[in-house]
């Protein structure tokens, strides 16, 4: 365990959250009491830093403003001392056009996130349910690839069924190279980015321009896109319900899922508890 803590930063689905649901309350308790102890808090996400994001904190009452956000996987950093949100390794037009070409043997639905909404090549369940959940706008394509490709992006997401995993992660990794790479998401979405980008990356950048050591960070991820966070932190937890990977990558694995607050469960028992803060 770090002796001392200046930042916490959180994944939201599967480890702040239960998908599309509220925060867990012994995590939003503890988030906080640190917080108040002078503890910065933040988002690692793999959704784009957009007002939506900013919003969470009021959905979920916190009674602050984020201090830092880490968006598309590491793609995007934005924090409170700074006034320009820095981005990392976009996807050339190009090299989309190849993914979807590589992809479109599977026949999945693809989408990219463009501003403050999303680009989708059409309607389904989990589009429909993602804007639900999310609060935004998806722009349907009519099955128009190119569309998709007017600009670089940070990543392009594909969605499949929980019985097509397998078949999509294995067809994902044989096509993945050095210019590009599929990564697991959340389930039923696979990622394709720049190998360089990872969450692990932005903090890094977050420790360097701010001057705070990154031993002084913790972090707590949950699936194969948090592998990177949790590695690079001064000390990185994964979720029970986590990823093997991202367990591997972890320092320490916590002893409850998401679902009964495990974030906040392991907050209490090895730090708010030992340094008297309960």
């Amino acid at each position: 365990m770090i002796q001392d803590l200046r930042v916490l930063l959180a994944d939201i689905d599967g480890t702040l959250v239960q998908k599309g649901e509220a925060i867990m309350p012994k995590t939003r308790n503890a988030i906080i009491r640190l917080h108040e102890q002078g503890v910065l808090f933040g988002l690692a996400t793999g959704r784009k830093i957009t007002k939506q994001m900013f919003s969470r904190r009021i959905t979920w009452d916190l009674p602050f403003e984020f201090d830092v956000m880490i968006g598309m996987n590491g793609g995007q950093l934005w924090d409170r001392f700074h006034q320009e949100t820095e981005v990392y390794h976009l996807l050339s037009t190009d090299t989309m056009r190849e993914i979807i070409d590589v992809m479109s043997v599977l026949h999945l639905n693809c989408s990219i996130y463009e501003d403050d909404h999303m680009v989708s090549l059409y309607m389904d369940p989990m589009i429909h349910g993602s804007m639900k959940r999310n609060g935004i706008p998806v722009i349907l394509t009519d099955g128009d690839t190119e569309r998709l490709c007017v600009r670089p992006n940070f990543n392009l997401l594909f969605r499949f069924e929980p019985e097509r995993e397998k078949e999509v992660l294995e067809h994902a990794r044989k096509v993945s190279n050095d210019r590009y790479t599929g990564v697991v998401t959340s389930p039923g979405i696979v990622e394709f980015m720049d190998p360089r980008v990872n969450k692990g990356l932005a903090v890094r950048k977050f420790s360097e321009r701010n001057n705070i050591p990154i031993d002084t960070i913790m972090a707590f991820g949950d699936q194969d896109n948090d592998a990177g966070l949790v590695k690079e932190a001064g000390w990185g937890v994964c979720l029970l319900n986590g990823s093997d990977l991202t367990k591997s990558m972890a320092d320490a694995v916590t002893e409850y899922p998401c679902e009964e607050d495990g974030m906040g469960r392991y907050l209490e028992e090895y730090w708010l508890k030992p340094h008297g803060l309960l």
